[in-house]
């Protein structure tokens, strides 16, 4: 019987955001626009992930108000391992905090982020490229043993001053690759600032209903995936074969890294027509792991999570 690596039950999916600022920290708008702007794009939710530091007060913005049946809100922050002036300092969203989420001892950044894993948040690494974060480093980081997911693509740095930081796939492929059991996500860091730094790169969660923690319990199980655009339409594991069905797309590959990067898997468009599914050998990937991309005809991507044979 084949297994469904997307859904975990019934329901369906629900576009969501976990990673934007109001002016409660260093965004330009208020919390009630930032949530109406996302809601009007048409998102079903979305975490705003202000910075939690001291020069903002230590504070967790409450959106528990702006939520109705139709849109609703996890709440959550962007704690940092660091001061923000040390080299190898570290970002996470932590969605899924209370409102009195206590400050970090003054000489110990990172246990928030251990912190807030145990009080059952879903903690993402955010935008590794921002400050070239090395590999090495971050592994002999604090509270990195907290990390659920790392943040691929980071839309805002994408489209604005920092365009070839946005990229996150070095520090997932190396964590991959030492044995972490880690997730994949892509969000927008939306501050709005400019124009064109929101809206770019979301999730989509595969939940039984619109509630923030029946969506944590979701992404904490991986029953997501992140884009640009293109969908995932079935991703199936039948024995020793990986199924996948997406929207219109020109490639579908299958890829790893370390010694196994070789044993990558390509289906493309061959006569310019697009294509919509593509099976997979993955008895090359036998003890590591392997993740799926799309690519459609304007070059916007999709991630599923690793696939672990």
């Amino acid at each position: 019987m084949a297994q469904d690596l997307l859904r975990r039950g019934g329901g369906r999916f629900f576009r969501g955001n976990l990673h934007c600022h109001s002016n409660r920290s260093d965004g330009l708008l208020e919390p009630e626009e930032v949530v109406a702007a996302y809601r009007d794009a048409g998102y079903d939710f979305v975490c705003l992930s202000d910075h939690f530091e001291e020069e903002y007060g230590w504070r967790i913005t409450d959106t528990r108000s702006l939520r109705d049946e139709n849109f609703t809100t996890i709440v959550g922050a962007e704690l940092s391992s660091a001061p923000w002036e040390e080299r190898n300092v570290y970002w996470v969203t932590a969605a899924g905090l209370s409102t009195d989420f206590e400050a970090p001892p003054p000489e110990d950044h990172a246990e928030a982020i251990g912190r807030a894993r145990d009080l059952g948040a879903f903690v993402v690494m955010l935008h590794p490229g921002l400050n070239n974060l090395p590999l090495a480093a971050a592994e002999r980081s604090p509270g990195l043993h907290a990390i659920h997911a790392v943040e691929i693509y980071n839309h805002n740095n994408a489209m604005a001053a920092l365009p070839d930081r946005a990229d996150g796939a070095y520090m997932l492929d190396g964590l991959l690759e030492s044995g972490r059991r880690l997730l994949v996500n892509a969000g927008d860091d939306a501050h709005f600032g400019h124009p064109r730094d929101r809206f770019g790169g979301w999730v989509e969660v595969h939940c039984e209903r619109l509630d923030p923690e029946a969506l944590l319990g979701s992404l904490k199980a991986g029953c997501y995936y992140s884009t640009q655009g293109p969908s995932f339409r079935e991703l199936l594991v039948d024995d020793r074969r990986l199924r996948v069905e997406t929207s219109e797309a020109y490639a579908i590959s299958l890829t790893t890294s370390g010694d196994r990067w070789q044993s990558g898997q390509e289906r493309h468009s061959a006569d310019g027509e697009p294509i919509s599914e593509a099976e997979f050998d993955l008895a090359p990937f036998r003890g590591s792991y392997c993740r799926v991309t799309v690519v459609d005809e304007k070059g916007k991507r999709a991630w599923s999570n690793p696939i672990w044979p």
